[in-house]
């Protein structure tokens, strides 16, 4: 490895030398507390606290060293700060010019544009992702003050964005012409003299460790070690200059930076949390203490990047169905059952089990799973969390080790069995049978006051109803209802229990009010929920006595035993006929894979109506 490092003031950093972001690195995310902490740096030094003042080593790698008087340089590690800079010595500029001070505009001036030996001008921080930067900077060298001086800040600067993806560079301009003017304002000093003292400290007084790589490869691997602290960049964006590095741009086509950015808008600030959970569907075994872009880095050294994007660009769309599920309309991406279950994983921030929803995903589409087999599990997924964590109340970190070893397992060793030994896995970490019990007696519903009252145990309530009702009807399916209490729901704590509720129909539930418990059997008798139905049947005859507690015993045996007894490829179907006339009018029905479409010898119908807070930093976040 070859690079030169030595002590500097900010005057050399700024001395006919222009500056590019890379491609893999991330946008500008600096914001109000980091742009008032740099102010409040210069004022320390301004008021003779600190003679000088330290901002941090800059890595940069030197593409082009003194073309035609000017200097080129990648910045691999310092671009909010440079970005920053270059941002205040506008402002300062700005200001000289309004004031009239062409000297001392045109002497702050040769820090922002550097001019080369044909006295052709260039910025000398540019960035491809935040264009607004340049154009702003332009104007505040090129407009006359006659024209600047007629407009607000906030419409000067506005005038000159380019992208929504410049708000934060635009915010940075608007506070800091603002902040010198309020500086002005307060100084005892004259306009001028205060604007070049600021602009004299930031040039002379503050320093930073120049580091320059001699190659790309050496300014990468600097990089990665400032880095590797953690608490600087995040894994998905050393993932990022992992992947820029591999790939190359072939003359005007990158296709790594545009898949990337694909990505970034299809994952809608999820970006960070799919790269963790793809790190464990596709490479852990175990909780090893490396890091997510670590793991990803190790298992990819020496292969083809290539394979890497590709698979992180199909697998982040799958991830778009677990953040953000969508059922109907043209952005529809799930199946009925696929949105059931993706949206209460989603609902209840049950994020852990991602990894294992990515690996079943892929193993679906791929055809190794079928459609049965797929949402068979999916549901058991759903239900094992009823039992476990809604039911059981326990904790969902127990389970962390079996997604570890089984999400990775799944994707890349799958067998016949491995899907069982998920399955058994998962159901050894439920609770007793004893403790089940007892866990599912405390559930209940009443709209009255007492331990029953709160949506959440409304919510419960409603899961353990669904649950049941799915496992009795023939459909294997479950509308949406009402909740129906047996014995009218009153301030009696033993009434609000989950042996004394139903689901029902709300017309044939307001037909119950005032009803007897046997006026109550016949209209339950009606209802289109098996588990209505059932129990209407079972006491109709009046040889059974209704107890709240035995019920809700029965329940509970029935919904434990059914986890239990669970087999990926002996369970009966589980989605409806509803759920299937669903999936046909929600998405176009069409074979899976090519050999569908050869083996059934026809093509696939078309169909015309079918035809993602501010991050803070530190000052020396980069």
């Amino acid at each position: 490895m070859s690079f030169k490092a030595s002590d500097q003031a900010v005057y050399q950093l700024f001395n006919r030398n222009c500056y590019q972001m890379p491609r893999n690195q991330r946008r500008y995310v600096w914001t109000r507390r980091n742009w008032q902490e740099l102010l409040d740096d210069i004022l320390l030094v301004e008021n003779g606290t600190e003679k000088t003042h330290f901002i941090g080593s800059i890595v940069l790698y030197c593409e082009k060293d003194r073309e035609n008087g000017i200097s080129h340089y990648t910045i691999i590690d310092g671009q909010q700060r440079i970005t920053t800079l270059t941002i205040i010595l506008s402002s300062i500029a700005f200001w000289l010019k309004c004031y009239d001070a062409e000297n001392e505009f045109n002497g702050t001036k040769q820090y922002i544009i550097a001019v080369d030996d044909s006295s052709n001008s260039h910025v000398m921080v540019s960035s491809d992702y935040h264009m607004s930067l340049e154009r702003i900077l332009h104007a505040i060298i090129s407009q006359p003050k006659e024209v600047i001086t007629k407009r607000t800040i906030n419409s000067f600067v506005d005038e000159n964005i380019l992208s929504k993806n410049d708000n934060s560079i635009v915010n940075a301009f608007k506070y800091y012409l603002n902040a010198i003017s309020n500086a002005i304002a307060d100084s005892c000093l004259s306009p001028i003299e205060l604007l070049v003292k600021i602009r004299d400290i930031i040039i002379n007084k503050f320093l930073y460790v120049s580091v320059i790589a001699t190659s790309e490869e050496d300014a990468c691997t600097v990089f990665e070690i400032l880095n590797a602290r953690g608490s600087v960049l995040e894994d998905h964006e050393l993932l990022k200059n992992f992947i820029m590095r591999g790939i190359k741009p072939e003359g005007s086509v990158d296709q790594a930076k545009t898949i990337w950015a694909e990505m970034e808008s299809d994952l809608r600030g999820n970006l960070g949390r799919f790269v963790k959970h793809y790190a464990t569907h596709k490479y852990r075994t175990e909780q090893d203490g490396l890091s997510d872009y670590k793991v990803i880095e190790l298992a990819n050294k020496g292969k083809d990047t290539h394979d890497l994007l590709y698979d992180l660009k199909q697998k982040s769309k799958y991830y778009c169905r677990l953040v953000a599920p969508v059922l109907l309309g043209e952005d529809q991406n799930c199946t009925p059952v696929e949105y059931k279950v993706f949206s209460f994983f989603k609902k209840r921030r049950q994020e852990q089990i991602r990894p294992v929803l990515l690996s079943l995903i892929h193993l679906r589409e791929q055809g190794v799973l079928s459609e049965e087999k797929y949402e068979n599990t999916l549901l058991f997924l759903y239900d094992f969390f009823v039992c476990y964590n809604i039911i059981g109340q326990e904790n969902s970190n127990k389970i962390t080790n079996i997604i570890y070893s089984k999400a990775s397992q799944l994707e890349e060793h799958y067998t016949e069995g491995t899907l069982s030994e998920l399955v058994d896995s998962l159901c050894s970490k439920l609770p007793s049978h004893e403790s089940f019990l007892s866990a599912f007696s405390l559930i209940g519903w009443s709209h009255h006051g007492g331990i029953y009252d709160d949506d959440r145990d409304k919510d419960r309530a409603q899961i353990v109803l669904e649950v049941l009702e799915r496992h009795q009807s023939a459909s294997g399916d479950c509308g949406s209802f009402t909740i129906e209490h047996i014995y009218d729901d009153n301030e009696s704590h033993e009434n609000g229990k989950i042996g004394n509720l139903l689901p029902l129909e709300e017309s044939l539930n307001k037909r119950c009010n005032g009803k007897t418990f046997e006026q109550k059997l016949a209209i339950y008798s009606e209802s289109s929920f098996a588990l209505t139905r059932n129990f209407s049947a079972r006491y109709s005859t009046g040889n059974q006595a209704f107890s709240i507690d035995s019920r809700a015993r029965f329940m509970a045996d029935e919904i434990y035993k059914e986890i239990l007894q669970f087999k990926p490829e002996e369970a009966k179907k589980r989605v409806g006929s509803d759920s299937k006339r669903a999936a046909k009018t929600s998405r176009e029905e069409k074979p899976k894979t090519i050999s569908d479409i050869v083996v059934s010898g026809k093509k696939p119908q078309i169909h015309p109506e079918n035809a993602f807070q501010e991050t803070q930093l530190s000052l020396f976040d980069d």
